[in-house]
């Protein structure tokens, strides 16, 4: 049998393992190579992501029942792996649901009916913890971010001096639908100077395993992650950890909700087990990817995607293309306007249509506006570079003076 690869940029056939893609194969008509019978997709979205064939086989073994002794360890080695991950001193709590699940669980469990909270909306995301906030009955306030900007220590810590009696503090820490990264390693220490008693709660469910924390349980209290994301793993599971502070919170709330009880979670990780049935397989899956975290190294993981996310951002920038957050560009996903006369919309549908790459579009006030390339898990430079070939041959179908060469010498010259 070959080695197993030291990184995720190994995964060529001949290393050890075949790289990964899906194997959704569809009619197509047309297309560069002419008529085909089978075409093969590639993701190249903000999530759900390629799944790497070590990953698929680990879930591809016999179903296991959650409360077997052999899920259990399957269980207990998840959490000591996001423990590492996350530099974190306490286990996690797993749920089965997506990422906007974890969100309202972490609101439900500190917050009552009538309390104060802040959120951060700079985009779709930021967008939808007012919503949550305003379903659940809260006193919401909402800094408003111009979308594609980050925010600033200066304007959090504003908002947060005015409104002292808030609660939570809720921020993302990649805003997907902007491709922002918010500074929250320079943000959240401020705010807690401030306000110590506040709870941060940061969704970085497109940013873990992409970028380094963005601070220790001393001021983050809660952190959410999703499986789809960088974990290179199927929807369906949320990850939360929370700090001692947002643990006593948990306690004194009262419970209003059952299925997100995350103390009645917690209480059922003592005794390794789930409270309610898990998403078994993801986590099985989610132990096959930390294994491939541990052994490219956080520090390596964190440097290709900020490798990945500035080649990207320079071949879309040489044909023409304006880059969203060019000062706070998020190492996951880079979302871009095209010039002037083209649609968003045709570039992603012909490039899906000719090329099998599916590209994301834009959110709320950017739908149709705006396409965003993934670049998060497993994907290296040639994904990269296909998408970027794919996005230059379209616009040039489509009437528009593009260089393709050049736009491909752009992605490798900033690589290297």
């Amino acid at each position: 049998m070959g080695r197993k690869p030291l990184s995720l940029f190994e995964g060529l056939s001949g290393n050890g393992e075949a790289k990964a893609l899906p194997n959704t194969r569809r009619p197509c008509n047309a297309n560069l190579l002419g008529e085909q019978s089978m075409f093969k997709e590639r993701l190249l979205t903000p999530g759900p992501t390629i799944i790497p064939q070590r990953i698929l086989q680990a879930m591809e073994l016999p179903m296991l029942h959650h409360r077997s002794d052999v899920f259990k360890k399957e269980l207990v080695k998840a959490c000591e792996g996001m423990r590492w991950l996350l530099g974190w001193d306490s286990d996690p709590v797993f749920l089965a649901c997506s990422g906007t699940g974890a969100m309202e669980a972490a609101l439900l469990n500190t917050c009552s009916p009538g309390d104060e909270i802040i959120t951060i909306n700079g985009g779709a995301f930021g967008a939808r913890w007012r919503a949550i906030g305003e379903r659940l009955g809260l006193v919401v306030h909402e800094l408003t971010i111009e979308w594609g900007l980050p925010a600033t220590p200066e304007q959090v810590q504003e908002i947060v001096r005015a409104h002292p009696r808030a609660k939570a503090l809720c921020a993302q820490h990649s805003e997907t639908s902007t491709t922002v990264l918010h500074p929250l390693e320079k943000i959240l220490p401020e705010v807690k100077k401030i306000a110590p008693h506040i709870l941060t709660i940061v969704d970085a469910i497109s940013a873990c395993a992409t970028t380094p924390m963005p601070g220790t349980p001393s001021t983050i209290d809660m952190y959410i992650a999703g499986s789809q994301k960088a974990f290179m793993l199927p929807p369906g599971l949320s990850i939360l950890a929370l700090s001692t502070q947002a643990w006593n919170a948990v306690e004194s709330t009262p419970k209003r909700t059952l299925y997100f009880d995350i103390g009645l979670e917690r209480k059922s990780l003592a005794h390794g087990e789930t409270s309610w049935t898990p998403a078994s397989t993801i986590i099985v899956g989610l132990n096959a990817a930390i294994e491939m975290f541990r052994e490219e190294g956080l520090d390596a993981i964190s440097s290709r995607h900020q490798k990945l996310s500035r080649v990207t951002r320079a071949g879309l920038g040489s044909l023409g293309c304006t880059v969203l957050a060019p000062d706070a560009p998020c190492p996951s996903v880079t979302g871009f306007f095209p010039p002037h006369g083209l649609e968003a919309d045709t570039i992603r549908s012909l490039v899906r249509k000719n090329f099998g790459i599916r590209l994301a579009g834009g959110q709320g006030k950017l739908s149709g506006k705006v396409v965003r390339v993934g670049h998060m898990g497993y994907v290296d430079a040639f994904d990269v570079v296909n998408g970027i070939s794919a996005i230059a041959l379209t616009m040039r179908g489509l009437g528009a003076h593009v260089d393709t060469s050049a736009a491909i010498s752009a992605c490798f010259n900033t690589f290297d």
